[in-house]
């Protein structure tokens, strides 16, 4: 019950801290741009940057400067030099929130990038709220963050519901009449993940739709593979961490199971590529990007590439992050967190994962999905469908 366990820690982690450091006044911040007493714009990365979570770090932090870059050397955002302030949080409940202490106590910023990870991210939540901070966050999917955060929240990536309808919507437009087991971590994250799935699928495949709960000991993805093996079905979705996806496709594929594979978002990033290496190959994960062909999305990779960082989801999102934050400011003509708030409700925004608009709670609209692979550690188009068919 990792998952879970992980944000039952992050509520103690915020209960226990956050009353303290919130004590402290907040002292007045102008809106930087255009009143920025230190000659620069401050935006703030809350990411891990050293210990294992470090690989993470880098994924956000590289791209965000590389967007910052371009900026500056276009003379700034509205004139005034982009600074990058970055707090290490280690991926860590109790990190995140002295990270975001220091942020808005000390750094006095208005606009912040993260957390990533999503334990880290519900426990810094209440400190970025309570100073008014804008938060971008590219890879937290759980619902809980913006239905309990909505006011200065704005999420990159789709959510855990958002991607079940996304499944549920090409089950039943492209594998109508076949066969789909869901095979899930018996962990009560997991199972919440599976119970959406299941409730986005059409009335006909719901009753013939298999549910598989995996216990996390040992053997146990081997006698599920035996299993599937014995009858297997035509589509196989994988509602599990990144390390049990790599040990049950092995299974599956030294069994000979042929069914198609489909994977959470999660599976386009480094940590899962440099672990699953071929394994990740031929797994179709449904991404909210629109294309892998626009110029937008090819220039990003064409940079991170340079950079020597692995164009994952991770990157694309902390790269379009920035994007929308300083559209959003142009758009508000300042820094003013309200106004700029009000121009990201109201507008859309081209990114390098296509474009991106937000509804009232600060979750994606609108989104246009494409079903994505590894291929030699690149993202490539898998299974030829787009959603929705129009307007994408």
């Amino acid at each position: 019950m990792r998952a879970f366990h992980r944000r039952v820690a992050a509520s103690a982690v915020a209960v226990g801290l956050v009353g303290v450091l919130l004590g402290i006044a907040r002292a007045a911040a102008g809106p930087c741009p255009t009143q920025c007493p230190s000659g620069k714009v401050p935006l703030g990365i809350a990411a891990p940057t050293s210990g294992p979570p470090g690989v993470f770090g880098r994924q956000t932090i590289k791209p965000a400067e590389i967007v910052i870059h371009d900026i500056n050397a276009a003379g700034g955002l509205m004139g005034i030099p982009v600074e990058l302030v970055i707090g290490d949080d280690r991926c860590d409940p109790g990190s995140s929130v002295m990270v975001a202490a220091h942020h808005v106590e000390q750094d006095k910023i208005n606009f912040v990038i993260g957390p990533i990870c999503p334990a880290a991210a519900m426990a810094a939540a209440p400190v970025y709220a309570k100073a008014g901070v804008v938060q971008f966050v590219p890879t937290v999917t759980m619902a809980e963050l913006t239905q309990q955060y909505p006011h200065n929240i704005f999420r990159m990536v789709a959510t855990d519901l958002q991607e079940a309808q996304a499944l549920g919507a090409y089950m039943a437009r492209e594998q109508k009449g076949k066969r789909l087991t869901v095979v899930y971590t018996d962990v009560f994250y997991r199972r919440m993940v599976a119970k959406m799935v299941e409730d986005a699928l059409p009335a006909e495949m719901k009753a013939s739709a298999q549910f598989e709960p995996i216990l996390d000991v040992s053997g146990a993805y081997d006698r599920a593979a035996e299993k599937l093996q014995r009858n297997p079905p035509d589509v196989i979705y994988m509602a599990l961490d990144n390390e049990p996806i790599v040990d049950f496709v092995g299974r599956l594929r030294e069994r000979g199971v042929k069914s198609l594979l489909i994977g959470g978002q999660h599976l386009l990033s480094q940590s899962f590529w440099v672990a699953a290496r071929k394994a990740a190959e031929g797994i179709h994960v449904i991404a909210p990007i629109r294309s892998l062909a626009s110029p937008e999305f090819r220039k990003a990779v064409d940079q991170l590439r340079l950079a020597n960082v692995v164009p994952d989801l991770v990157a694309l999102n902390s790269y379009a992050a920035v994007q929308v934050w300083a559209e959003a400011v142009r758009r508000a003509g300042g820094g003013d967190p309200k106004k700029v708030i009000a121009a990201l409700r109201s507008g859309e925004f081209q990114t390098a994962v296509g474009p991106i608009a937000f509804d009232q709670r600060g979750d994606r609209r609108d989104i246009c999905y494409s079903f994505l692979t590894w291929e030699g550690g690149r993202l490539m188009p898998g299974v030829q469908w787009r959603h929705p068919p129009a307007g994408c």
